[in-house]
């Protein structure tokens, strides 16, 4: 069953590669032998691999199977081999691909439970390979989420909804997923960040739609509000969030203004004609890479940006991205792309067909700035906005001035980003004295990996070395070594440096008194 799933899906993808060459040559796709043996083949699998009674039994073959892993004990469980679970994964991923509307009216109750079980933090060991975790997350994305005007699904409300709830969505309606898949999903967000560089972004992309469905559910209320329990996986998912936001905005920007000189350019039937047949398919097939990898990236984009509008509105989970090890990359996050689409003329950037690359600029700074307005009144947001290297007081004068021009945001909301700005511009006069200040610093109080003055400096035990915890805490999250020497480091193993933080506290304290004195 697998290995016929993957042989149709090759077969398909080499079907769509060889109809675009052939069409990019301007060739006749009836009389290429090549093209027409690859139909032929697609088509001969398509007797087997579509056959409604095929389909049929091989669900309620795993579907039986997962029942009886149901039933096992967790130690048991445990002897499981991973293929399974990744035979049960693509098993499902090739059906909503290539055949959903033939699921219709199969029971699929337990694959649902089982993928929930195995996600679930007290049950993630039994998987650990975290390609295949993501995996598990594509199914709940791929076969259990509602098809809804942003998630175009063609898989049957028959195999979605759970009978024995009342019709409703599995999501919903199950009591394992109503306690445990909201802070599953968040903590598989962090996870995927170890999956391929293209791969997360997919991953990613669904993780976000099933996080909004979950929100807009309030059977999931309680759920959201537990995961501000578990500090350290929050922070992992808040990591992939900012890690997402920073690599893939930046080039996606600079990426559309050369789809946009392509498209010009070969609208101009004069330029595009001096061009030889070589030249042509070179720039083309460049726009093309340039295309895939813009429509790739903005939906997570978009999405992330959705998703820290909705989860900020629950003030436990505001505080917790307002923590210190969270708070200056958000805010040196937010300020870049607030550059990228004010700061740099984004909002006046044109293409062709902008909806094709779900490229919607004022949208995206509509949901931008409702993040600002959400942590406005936060001293410690105002402050690490003064301290990044993006923000201008001409860059958050700009941003309110078009934000109320183009209605984004209106009432407390508008009110909210305007303070914002004074805030910060009080808060970067303070931050400029204080560094001041610090210039004066002994090279004992600085982090010796950013040269920035410490705030909570700690040991690592595996080096002897004194570091920021903020730092140490972000390098952990995408490097779990001591960046020092490389041995294996957790941040549960660093050792508050009490004595030193006190000694920086007097200098500081003496150092300021100086200042007043100085200053009266």
């Amino acid at each position: 069953v697998v290995p016929g799933g993957g042989r149709y899906e090759n077969i398909a993808r080499n079907v769509y590669h060889t109809h675009r060459t052939i069409r990019q040559q301007n060739g006749d796709l009836r009389s290429d032998p090549r093209f027409n043996r690859l139909l032929q083949i697609q088509y001969a699998k398509e007797i087997a691999m579509m056959s409604p009674t095929y389909i049929t039994d091989v669900f309620r073959y795993y579907n039986m199977a997962a029942g009886i892993f149901l039933t096992m004990e967790k130690d048991l469980l445990k002897t499981m081999p991973e293929h399974i679970v990744d035979d049960l994964c693509s098993v499902l991923v090739y059906a909503s691909s290539f055949c959903a509307k033939l699921l219709s009216g199969l029971d699929v109750g337990n694959l649902y439970r089982l993928t929930v079980l195995l996600l679930s933090k007290e049950y993630s060991q039994l998987v650990r390979n975290y390609n295949l975790r993501a995996k598990l997350g594509d199914v709940l994305h791929d076969i259990f989420l509602p098809g809804n005007s942003e998630n175009q699904s063609e898989v049957p409300d028959s195999v979605t909804c759970d009978p024995l709830g009342g019709g409703r969505p599995y999501l919903t309606s199950d009591k394992l997923s109503k306690e445990t898949l909201a802070p599953s999903l968040l903590l598989l967000y962090g996870e995927v960040e170890n999956t391929g560089f293209y791969e997360k972004n997919d991953h990613r992309t669904k993780i976000a739609a099933l996080l909004k469905f979950l929100w807009d559910s309030p059977e999931h209320k309680p759920a959201f509000k537990r995961i501000t329990e578990d500090k350290k996986s929050f922070i992992t998912f808040a990591n992939g969030i900012i890690n997402e936001m920073n690599d893939k905005f930046a080039s996606v920007m600079e990426t559309l203004p050369a789809i946009r000189t392509v498209q010009l350019q070969m609208a101009n039937a004069q330029e595009w004609g001096a061009l030889n047949e070589e030249e042509r398919e070179t720039v083309t097939s460049r726009h093309e890479n340039n295309e895939r990898e813009v429509q790739r990236s903005l939906p997570l984009c978009n999405s992330v940006m959705k998703m820290l509008g909705f989860l900020n509105t629950d003030e436990d989970i505001r505080d917790m991205f307002l923590l210190p090890d969270m708070c200056p990359r958000l805010a040196n996050m937010l300020l870049h792309v607030l550059t990228k689409l004010v700061g740099s003329r984004g909002l006046g950037l044109k293409v062709e067909n902008p909806e094709s690359y779900n490229f919607r600029p004022k949208e995206m700074l509509q949901d931008l700035c409702v993040v600002f307005s959400s942590f406005a009144a936060a001293d410690a947001f105002q402050t690490e906005c003064a301290k990044s290297g993006y923000y201008t007081p001409e860059l958050m004068s700009k941003s309110v001035k078009t934000c109320r021009k183009l209605g984004l945001l209106v009432g407390e909301s508008m009110d909210l980003f305007d303070l914002l700005a004074t805030k910060v511009e009080d808060a970067s006069k303070v931050t400029i004295s204080d560094e001041d200040l610090y210039q004066d610093a002994p090279d004992e109080f600085l982090d010796p990996l950013v040269q920035e003055f410490m705030t909570d400096p700690v040991k690592l035990p595996t080096s002897g070395n004194i570091v920021d915890r903020k730092t140490i805490t972000q390098h952990l999250l995408n490097d779990g070594t001591d960046p020092f020497n490389r041995k294996k480091l957790s941040i549960d193993e660093v050792v508050p440096a009490n004595e030193l933080k006190e000694k920086m506290k007097v200098w500081l304290d003496d150092a300021k008194a100086k200042r007043a004195a100085k200053g009266n």
